[in-house]
C-alpha cells in the first residue's frame, strides 16, 4: 500500500484595510481578507468588512473604495475576533509588509480582549526581494503584473489577500528550487528579516538533509558559489545573407504576420541601405526619424544586410535602458525573421559588473548593515539567473547600491589570473563574446572612452549613434569631474581605522607577529597622517581662491584658470607633497600585500577581506588624486576651453568644499579620436534639428556639414486629429518667475487642470526648487485626496517615480531635467502634459556663463548659437512624450507666453510637428478646452 503523502503547513495570507497606520492613534480595521494556502493550493477564503466606530477618511475612501455607508452595518471587530482567531490558529501568518498587518491585527485582538497571535509570521515583500532579484518593483500590484497574477482591485483586502496568496505560492516554488549550496550560503548570512521570514530558509535547508536535490542542468558550482552556465563561445558558421528586401512586397514577406509594414520606416530602411551600399565618399548620414517611425528596427535591418558576415555593427545609445531595449527586444525580432543570425553583446563600463572574486570575499564577513546582508542573499539568487553579471539587472536604489563599492568590478586588468574565479569572471566572459559578436550595443560614455576597442577590429565596424544629440555631452561629461573633499577625507579616515582602529580587527593586529609587517604598518599609519595634512593644506589653498560668502550660504564660484593651473602644476609644493604622501602609502601597502600573499594559506577569510577593504579604499584615494592631476593637465593643455568652479557651503562648525570642472567644448575630439575607428557613421534621433538652417546639431556632432548626407522622416502620427498644444497667453512674464505670484499661478493652473481632467498627467519644470514650491502650495488643497501626486526630489528618485506613474490610473507626476526625454508612456499612461516654462538653461549656471563668454569672445551670439537650439530640442523631446502610438490622444499645455509673443517663439514652433495645432488662449479657457478635447473626438471638433 502506497504511503500517504504528508500534508504541508497551512499559510494564512492576510490583508487589512484600515482608517490609518496606527492603532495607538485611533486607527481601526475596516476590512479583513484572509486566504488559506496549503501545498501550493488555495483551500479557503474569508472576507468581511468591519465597522470601525469612527469615520472613514476621504483619502482611505478614495484609496480603497470603502465608504462610510459600506461599514455602518458591518460587524464590530469584537464580534469577528473569536472566529478570526480560530481560523488563524496553527497557521503561518503571511502578509505583504507583515510588520504592518501582524502587529496591527494583534493590537486589535488585545483591544477586543483576545490574546495576541503567537504563530510564525513571514513577509512576502522581503521574500520577493531575495527570491525574485530582478523584479522591477516590489509593490504588490507591480509584482502581480510581473508574474501575470490577476489582481483586479488593488487596495481591496480580499483582492490583495488573493493576489498575495498566489504570490506566496510562486515564492515557495522558487524557494524549493534553490540549490542546496545557495540555500546554505543564505542561511550562513544570519539574516535579520521581518518577523520569522528568515526561518523559512532554515526550514527548507533542514528538509534537504532528508530530501537531497540534484543541481539543475543549467547551473554549475565554482568554489562554493552556484553560477549559471554560459553557452561556449564559438565562431558562428556564416549563413547566406540573401538579398536586401527593398520593396514593400519583399518586406511584408520577410515580416510575415508578426510585424506591421510601416511606410515611413520602410523609406528609412531604404535610405540607409542605399547610402552605405554605394561606393561614394559620403560616409556619414544624419537621420531624423519622428516618434512612431520604429527607428531601431529601421536602422538595424538594413545595416544587418550591409554588414553580415564581413563587418560588425556598433550601436551606441544614450542610456543603459535603451541598450537593454535594443538587445532584448529588437535583436530578438530580427533573429526571428532574418535569414541569418545576429549575435549581440551589451558593453558597459567596468563598474556596472559584479566581481565574483570580491563578492565571494564579502560573503565571509558579517556586515553591520542588515541591508547589505540581505542584498548578499539577493545576489546569491541572482547568480543562478544572470549570464552577464550586469548589476543594473537588480534595479537597486542608491542606498542599496552603496554595498556595490565593495563588490563591483575594477576591470580585467585588475584580475589575478590565479584566482579560482578567473574563468567565471563576467568581464572575461564578455571579452570572449565581444570577439565573435557581429552586433555590439554600448552607450555614449563607453564609446567616447573606448572607440579603438569597439571599432578597431580587423573586420571593421559600422557605427550607429542613437539619440545622437547626446553624444557631445558624453565627451564633455568624460572630461568634467567633481572632487568632494568630505568624501576624500572620509576615505582617508576609513583607511586610518583599518590600520589601527581600537577594538576592531586591523592591520596592526594582523601583522603584529611579523616584524617586517609591523614595521610597514607603522610607516603606513605615518603616511596616512602626512597625506591628511597635505589634503588640509590643499583645501585651504582652494578656499583662498573664493571671494565672499556668509555662514550658511551656498557659494558657487568660477575660479581663474591661471591661478588654478599654477596650484595644480606638478612642481607646485602642494602637488609634490600630495604625490609623495600617496606614493609612500602605496609603497608600504604593496610591501604588506607581498608579505600577505607569501603566506596566503595561513590567513582567515576575514583577514583576506580586511586587505581587500584597504585596497578598495586606497583605490578611491588614488582616483581622487588622479582627478586632481587630470585637472592640472587639462588646464595646461586647453586653458581657454575649460572651466573650473568651487562649491562651498559655509557652516558654524565646518564647511564643505567641492572642486568641479572640465571642458566647455568638445574641441573636435569626436572627429579626431572616435570617428576614424569606424567605416561608416549613422546618426539617428527623433529630435535632432531645430530648424532647416541651424548648424547646431552639426557643431554638436563635430561634423562637416558639406560632407554629410541628411534625411528627415516625420512622425506618422496624426497630430492634427489626436493632439492639441495650448499656450497660456496670459501666464506671468519670465521676469516674474522668482515671485510668489508665479508659484501661485502654477499651482492654480495645475490644480484646475488636474481636477477637471482626472487623467494621467505629467508636469515638466526647469528646476527642482520650483517643484518644491508648487508641491507645498498644492499640499494645502484637496488635490492629494483626489490624485496620486508624485514629485521628483520629494516622492523618490526618477526610476521609482516612473514605475509608480506607469502603473497608475489617475496620477500626477512633477519632474524636471531627465523627465523631458527617454520616457515611453503610451495610451492612457499619459494624456496630459503641462510645460511650466520653455526649457532654457539657467543663465546664472557657472558652465552656461563660461560658455557664453567663450562664444562672445569668438564673435558669436550665445543665444542663437546654443541656448535657443538647445531649448527647442528639449521642448520637442518633452512634447514627444505625449503621443507614443497611433491610437494615443493627448493635450500639451505650455504655461509660458513667450512661445507665441516672442519672435524666437515662432522659430521654436516651426520645429514642432507641422500638423500639431498650436492654440493661444487664456488660462481659464485652456482648462475648459483641455477637458473637452480629452473627453473624445466628438466633443473636441469645435474648440
Amino acid at each position: 500500500m502506497a504511503k500517504k503523502k504528508r500534508r504541508g503547513p497551512v499559510y494564512a495570507v492576510v490583508d487589512l484595510e484600515t482608517t490609518g497606520t496606527s492603532v495607538k492613534t485611533g486607527s481601526r480595521i475596516i476590512q479583513i481578507g484572509c486566504v488559506l494556502v496549503q501545498d501550493g493550493q488555495v483551500i479557503n477564503e474569508f472576507e468581511t468588512k468591519i465597522n470601525p466606530r469612527t469615520v472613514v477618511p476621504l483619502t482611505i475612501e478614495q484609496l480603497t473604495g470603502i465608504k462610510n455607508n459600506d461599514v455602518k452595518d458591518a460587524p464590530l471587530f469584537e464580534d469577528v475576533a473569536p472566529t478570526l482567531k480560530s481560523l488563524l490558529d496553527d497557521t503561518i501568518f503571511v502578509a505583504h509588509n507583515v510588520n504592518f498587518d501582524f502587529p496591527f491585527l494583534n493590537a486589535e485582538f488585545e483591544r477586543a480582549g483576545e490574546a495576541p497571535l503567537t504563530i510564525p509570521a513571514i513577509d512576502t515583500v522581503t521574500l520577493s526581494q531575495i527570491l525574485m532579484p530582478t523584479a522591477p518593483s516590489f509593490r504588490l500590484r507591480d509584482l502581480t503584473s510581473y508574474l501575470a497574477i490577476d489582481h483586479d482591485q488593488p487596495h481591496s483586502a480580499v483582492s490583495d489577500a488573493v493576489a498575495t496568496a498566489h504570490l506566496l505560492i510562486e515564492l515557495l516554488k522558487r524557494l524549493a528550487d534553490l540549490p542546496t549550496i545557495t540555500l546554505q550560503s543564505i542561511v550562513d548570512l544570519q539574516l535579520t528579516l521581518p518577523q520569522k521570514t528568515a526561518w523559512l530558509f532554515e526550514r527548507e535547508l533542514a528538509k534537504r538533509a532528508v530530501e537531497p536535490q540534484p543541481l539543475k542542468e543549467e547551473l554549475y558550482v565554482s568554489n562554493g558559489l552556484v553560477l549559471h552556465k554560459v553557452r561556449p563561445v564559438s565562431v558562428p558558421t556564416a549563413q547566406v545573407a540573401g538579398k536586401y528586401p527593398a520593396t514593400k512586397r519583399q518586406k511584408k514577406y520577410l515580416f510575415g504576420d508578426d510585424l506591421a509594414y510601416r511606410p515611413i520606416q520602410s523609406k528609412m530602411m531604404n535610405a540607409i541601405y542605399n547610402q552605405f551600399s554605394q561606393d561614394e565618399p559620403v560616409r556619414q548620414l544624419v537621420l531624423e526619424a519622428g516618434t512612431g517611425t520604429g527607428k531601431t528596427l529601421g536602422y538595424l535591418l538594413p545595416l544587418a544586410y550591409l554588414t553580415y558576415p564581413d563587418h560588425r555593427i556598433v550601436v551606441s545609445t544614450a542610456t543603459n535602458l535603451l541598450q537593454q531595449q535594443v538587445a532584448k527586444q529588437t535583436v530578438a525580432i530580427l533573429n526571428d525573421h532574418l535569414p541569418f543570425q545576429l549575435t549581440a553583446v551589451v558593453v558597459k563600463g567596468n563598474d556596472h559588473y559584479l566581481s565574483i572574486d570580491r563578492f565571494a570575499h564579502s560573503l565571509a564577513v558579517h556586515e553591520d548593515s542588515q541591508l547589505a546582508q540581505a542584498l548578499k542573499a539577493r545576489m546569491l539568487v541572482w547568480l543562478l539567473e544572470t549570464t552577464t553579471g550586469d548589476l543594473d539587472e537588480l534595479n537597486l536604489n542608491a542606498q542599496q547600491a552603496a554595498y556595490f563599492i565593495e563588490v563591483r568590478h575594477r576591470g580585467v586588468r585588475t584580475l589575478n589570473k590565479q584566482s579560482p574565479f578567473y574563468q567565471d569572471d563576467f568581464l572575461v566572459r564578455r571579452a570572449r563574446q565581444v570577439a565573435t559578436a557581429n552586433l555590439i550595443i554600448t552607450n555614449h560614455a563607453y564609446l567616447v572612452a573606448h572607440p579603438a576597442e569597439l571599432g578597431g577590429d580587423d573586420r571593421g565596424a559600422f557605427l550607429v549613434v542613437d539619440e545622437a544629440q547626446h553624444l557631445s555631452r558624453a565627451v564633455l561629461r568624460q572630461s568634467r569631474q567633481t572632487l568632494t573633499f568630505a568624501r576624500v577625507m572620509m576615505i582617508l579616515h576609513q583607511l586610518q581605522n583599518l590600520v589601527n582602529q581600537t577594538g576592531e580587527q586591523n592591520l596592526v593586529t594582523l601583522f603584529e607577529n611579523l616584524p617586517l609587517g609591523a614595521y610597514n604598518v607603522e610607516l603606513l599609519a605615518s603616511d596616512l597622517r602626512e597625506l591628511e595634512g597635505r589634503l588640509v593644506d590643499f583645501q585651504q589653498a582652494l578656499y583662498g581662491l573664493v571671494k565672499g560668502g556668509q555662514d550658511g550660504e551656498l557659494v558657487e564660484q568660477a575660479i581663474d584658470n591661471r591661478q588654478l593651473a599654477g596650484m595644480l602644476a606638478p612642481t607646485n609644493p602642494l602637488m609634490v607633497g600630495l604625490e609623495q604622501a600617496l606614493s609612500a602609502i602605496n609603497l608600504h601597502f604593496t610591501a604588506l600585500n607581498h608579505l600577505f600573499s607569501s603566506r596566503i594559506e595561513t590567513w582567515l577569510a576575514t583577514d583576506r577581506y580586511l586587505m581587500t577593504q584597504f585596497a578598495s579604499q586606497l583605490a578611491g584615494l588614488k582616483e581622487a588624486t588622479r582627478m586632481i592631476k587630470e585637472a592640472g593637465q587639462l588646464l595646461a593643455s586647453q586653458p581657454e576651453a575649460c572651466v573650473f568652479w568651487l562649491t562651498i557651503r559655509q557652516g558654524d562648525e565646518q564647511s564643505t568644499l567641492k572642486l568641479s570642472g572640465g571642458l566647455l567644448v568638445a574641441n573636435h575630439y569626436l572627429s579626431r579620436e572616435v570617428y576614424p575607428h569606424f567605416l561608416n557613421h549613422l546618426f539617428v534621433g527623433a529630435t535632432l534639428f531645430t530648424s532647416g538652417r541651424s548648424a547646431y546639431i552639426f557643431n554638436q556632432l563635430d561634423l562637416d556639414r558639406k560632407q554629410v548626407r541628411v534625411k528627415r522622416f516625420a512622425s506618422p502620427f496624426d497630430y492634427g486629429q489626436n493632439a492639441r498644444l495650448f499656450v497660456a497667453k496670459d501666464a506671468p512674464a519670465p521676469g516674474a518667475t522668482a515671485g510668489e505670484d508665479y508659484i501661485d499661478y502654477l499651482a492654480k493652473m495645475i490644480y484646475q487642470l488636474a481636477t477637471k481632467t482626472q487623467c494621467q498627467t505629467m508636469v515638466l519644470f526647469n528646476s527642482l526648487l520650483t517643484i518644491e514650491q508648487v508641491y507645498a502650495k498644492l499640499r494645502n488643497t484637496d488635490l492629494f485626496n483626489q490624485r496620486d501626486i508624485l514629485a521628483q526630489g520629494i516622492s523618490g528618485n526618477r526610476e521609482k517615480l516612473l514605475k509608480q506613474f506607469a502603473t497608475g490610473t489617475n496620477s500626477l507626476l512633477m519632474g524636471a531635467a531627465s523627465f523631458w526625454e527617454g520616457i515611453d508612456l503610451p495610451k492612457e499612461q499619459l494624456e496630459l502634459l503641462v510645460v511650466t516654462r520653455l526649457p532654457f538653461d539657467s543663465p546664472n549656471d557657472v558652465i552656461n556663463r563660461a560658455q557664453s563668454a567663450l562664444l562672445k569672445a569668438a564673435g558669436k551670439n550665445p543665444f542663437y548659437q546654443v541656448e535657443l537650439p538647445k531649448a527647442t530640442t528639449r521642448l520637442r523631446q518633452g512634447l514627444g512624450r505625449l503621443l507614443r502610438t497611433p491610437q494615443d490622444r493627448g493635450v500639451a499645455v505650455v504655461l509660458d507666453p513667450r512661445l507665441v509673443t516672442k519672435r524666437y517663439g515662432k522659430t521654436i514652433q516651426a520645429a514642432l510637428p507641422s500638423d500639431l495645432p498650436v492654440i493661444a488662449e487664456s488660462s481659464d479657457l485652456i482648462v475648459v478646452k483641455t477637458k473637452k478635447f480629452l473627453k473624445g473626438p466628438e466633443s473636441a471638433t469645435n474648440e
